[in-house]
Order: C-alpha cells, then sequence, then structure tokens
C-alpha cells in the first residue's frame, strides 16, 4: 500500500532528478503544478540542489506553480522559459441567458478532471462573471481546447488568451491583529476568529496546514509569509510585522481569503 510519506519521498527525488538533469545538461527542466503540500515539501531539499530552484504559476502570487530546476547563468532568462510551459485558457459559456446560475469554480474543476486531465497537469482556475480562466501545462492545451464541450449544463468555447487577460484573483481581507506570540494555535484562533481551544481542536484533527505541511503540534511558531489553513475556516496569509504594542503584544498584518463564519 502507498502511503503519504511514500508519495512524499518520490516528489522529492523527482524535484532532486530534475535538478540533475538540470545542471548535467545546461538547461531548464520542469515539474508538474505543485500543490501546498509540495510546496512545503521544497523546504527540505534547500542548499542540496546542483542547481538553481525557482516557481512559476503564471500570475504573480499563484497558488498553484511549477517548479524551474536551471544553472545559474539562464538565470535572466529562466521566467520567458517557464512562461512558454503555461498556457491560459478561457472557457466561457455559449448563452449565458440559459443559465440557471452563475458557474463556479467547482463546476469547471470538475468539467476539466471530467475529460481525464490530471490535477497535477492544472494550475490556478479563477472565475469571473460565469467564465472560468484556467493555467495548464502547455502540453494538455489543445486536448482540452478540443475535449472540453461543457460545463454542467452548459455549452462551453475553450481558447487561448495572454497571461495578461487573467482577471485579477479573488481579494482577501486585510486586519492586523495584536497576539501575544507566533504560536499556531494563537494565529489560528485570532486569524480566524475562533476560541483557542477550537483552535488546538482543529490542529490535533489535522486540519491546519502551515505553507502546505500539516501542523501538528499547537505550540508551532509561525513566521512573516507563512500561509495558513483551516479546513471549513479559511486561509491566512501573515503580510507584515509591526512591531510590539505598549502592552508588549505583536502586532500582525494578515489577509485572510474564504473566512466562513
Amino acid at each position: 500500500m502507498i502511503t503519504k510519506q511514500d508519495d512524499d519521498k518520490w516528489f522529492l527525488a523527482h524535484i532532486s532528478d530534475l535538478a540533475d538533469q538540470a545542471a548535467r545538461g545546461g538547461y531548464a527542466a520542469f515539474s508538474d503544478f505543485l500543490d501546498d503540500h509540495q510546496r512545503g515539501l521544497l523546504s527540505q531539499l534547500e542548499g542540496r540542489l546542483p542547481s538553481c530552484l525557482a516557481l512559476f504559476g503564471g500570475y504573480p502570487d499563484a497558488e498553484r506553480v511549477i517548479a524551474v530546476l536551471y544553472p545559474d547563468y539562464l538565470q535572466d532568462s529562466v521566467e520567458d522559459m517557464a512562461a512558454g510551459e503555461i498556457a491560459v485558457l478561457k472557457i466561457s459559456p455559449a448563452d449565458r441567458r440559459f443559465l440557471k446560475r452563475p458557474l463556479e469554480h467547482r463546476d469547471y474543476l470538475g468539467a476539466v478532471m471530467g475529460t481525464g486531465i490530471k490535477r497535477e497537469k492544472t494550475g490556478d482556475l479563477l472565475t469571473k462573471d460565469s467564465s472560468g480562466y484556467l493555467l495548464v501545462k502547455d502540453e494538455i492545451a489543445d486536448y482540452l481546447i478540443d475535449n472540453l464541450a461543457s460545463v454542467g449544463p452548459a455549452v462551453v468555447s475553450v481558447e487561448r488568451i495572454g497571461a495578461d487577460q487573467l482577471p485579477p484573483p479573488e481579494k482577501g481581507v486585510e486586519s492586523v491583529v495584536s497576539v501575544a506570540s507566533m504560536r499556531i494555535d494563537t494565529l489560528v484562533s485570532h486569524g480566524f476568529r475562533m476560541g483557542r481551544g477550537e483552535a488546538v481542536k482543529l490542529i490535533s484533527q489535522g486540519l491546519v496546514t502551515r505553507n502546505g505541511l500539516a501542523v501538528t503540534k499547537a505550540d508551532s511558531k509561525g513566521a512573516v509569509g507563512d500561509r495558513i489553513s483551516a479546513r471549513g475556516h479559511g486561509k491566512m496569509k501573515i503580510l507584515e510585522d509591526r512591531g510590539l504594542s505598549r502592552s508588549g503584544r505583536l502586532q500582525l498584518k494578515i489577509e485572510v481569503l474564504g473566512f466562513k463564519k
């Protein structure tokens, strides 16, 4: 039986193999799209790869990204090479007048997966005005254009567009919270407006992640730049440390997306 640990080991070995190929061959090597958990695993390879590593998702602050492994002398061209690996598709209903409700993220993702495409071949999916904007590995773009004919009850068309035509991603709610420490349970409690006990319970149930990796200890420390998710409550990013208040509490600027309460 293949376990999650086995999957993680395979992933890290795969990234190491790509790094070796890039170093030996003198070219850039590319992974499929990584999820938050895989992004978090990359920290285990820091300083151990024979080539440089960059992440690219097709637009700034993308959640799903490809890993680009390359020799340092390709630094100036790596972004252009990575952009060539990703296609942007716009998926549009043929006639919005017959939609009983706006098409949502889940509708589009379900339809794409229904064509037989694996999730790792697709990046972020944005929606606006019942249209879907999907980032994919360029190698599967034509397949989706030819085979994705409907989303739910709606007949759709699929076309390539430029990354500059992507709608802006959904913005979260920014605020400043005052916390006693950078403990994960404290951050979850204040960020998602729940009691400390509820935050500890979520952590103990394995429902909280930090930078894609499950948090198992309530007293684990967070840091500026961390992305923290609590299943059923949303996602939070720690944007800035604004120093101590007069009472000695930390003042943190955070952004919360998908808050459920």
